[in-house]
């Protein structure tokens, strides 16, 4: 019998997280379409990713974490391996099918538990790469030229000595060496500024879980969200939704019916929406409302239907 020491180990890779991560993700019934997932292990333990989207309306927190207990759960079962809560991306709200679907997530909130949970912050990736690279040739360029001449004996580079006789000859007070030192603390500050900010703006947490949890909404989704609230309202025809980080910009057209009701009940639409989204941060709405070319002060009347329900022609 081969001794456990010398046994062979089973890796599973984070490829193969990922991939058994987001069918568990469409395994759940708050999940609509198809789910993306990444993952990274270190050792026993995996950090899981999940996109997808979720059916509305409904109450997106407890579906969200349902989902993401699915996922943690499910995920360890299959792989082995201890699987942290995973961020959840909502990258989509689609209306389901059937209209018993709507109700999925129940019509409680989840409690809030602990701090507010933070903005997601974004790893920066290329800013830290050029730096990084620009650096690195930098100073691999200098190295290998010092150890050529230490080393090996062989006379300086050509662009080493140029640079070397052109700052020697050049006085600190050129115009030059100002521009120079100028683009170099702004492209300092600019990296001190991205190091300290929070990135992925587009992305809006969901209020109502601890600081463990991560929940994030797509711009893309709220819009979406408030667009078809909007265009509940009676008399308006087109509606243009614009988030940001602070508030959200409608330019909605009425066709018919009393402006200002129509205002007010526009208003109130894209705030009951923003309201089940459930931001971490409250968006104001700014709402602009003008009439179409076709406006009419009063709604249409319907088209009288015979009673027969339908027309009949008379033969000649």
């Amino acid at each position: 019998m081969i001794p456990a020491a010398a046994r062979g180990t089973t890796t599973v890779s984070a490829r193969a997280v990922a991939r058994i991560a987001q069918q568990a993700a469409t395994e759940t019934p708050n999940a609509v379409g198809t789910a993306r997932g990444t993952a990274t292990v270190r050792g026993q333990r995996a950090e899981v990713s999940v996109r997808l989207a979720l059916p509305w309306p409904a109450d997106l927190g407890r579906g969200a974490g349902e989902v993401q207990r699915h996922v943690a759960a499910r995920t360890g079962e299959l792989t082995g391996l201890s699987v942290r809560v995973p961020k959840l991306r909502v990258v989509r709200l689609q209306r389901p099918a059937d209209a018993g679907a709507t109700a999925v997530f129940g019509a409680t909130a989840q409690a809030a538990e602990g701090r507010a949970p933070r903005r997601w912050w974004s790893a920066r990736p290329t800013p830290v790469v050029v730096a990084a690279l620009l650096g690195a040739v930098a100073g691999g360029l200098l190295t290998a030229d010092v150890a050529s001449v230490r080393l090996l004996g062989r006379a300086p580079a050509t662009w080493r000595t140029d640079l070397v006789d052109r700052l020697a000859g050049t006085s600190p007070a050129a115009g030059s060496v100002t521009a120079a030192a100028a683009a170099m603390v702004v492209a300092g500050l600019w990296l001190l500024l991205l190091a300290c900010t929070p990135g992925l703006r587009k992305r809006h947490v969901v209020a109502g879980f601890s600081a463990r949890r991560s929940i994030a909404l797509d711009r893309a989704a709220v819009t979406s969200v408030v667009r078809d609230r909007v265009l509940d309202t009676d008399g308006v025809d087109s509606v243009r939704v614009r988030v940001g980080r602070r508030r959200v910009r409608v330019r909605a057209d009425l066709a018919f019916g009393d402006r200002a009701a129509a205002r007010e009940q526009a208003c109130a639409a894209a705030r009951e929406a923003l309201a089940d989204c459930r931001p971490n941060r409250p968006l104001r709405v700014r709402l602009r409302l003008r009439t179409t070319s076709t406006w009419a002060p009063t709604p249409p009347s319907p088209e009288p239907v015979p009673a027969g329900g339908a027309e009949h022609k008379e033969s000649p």
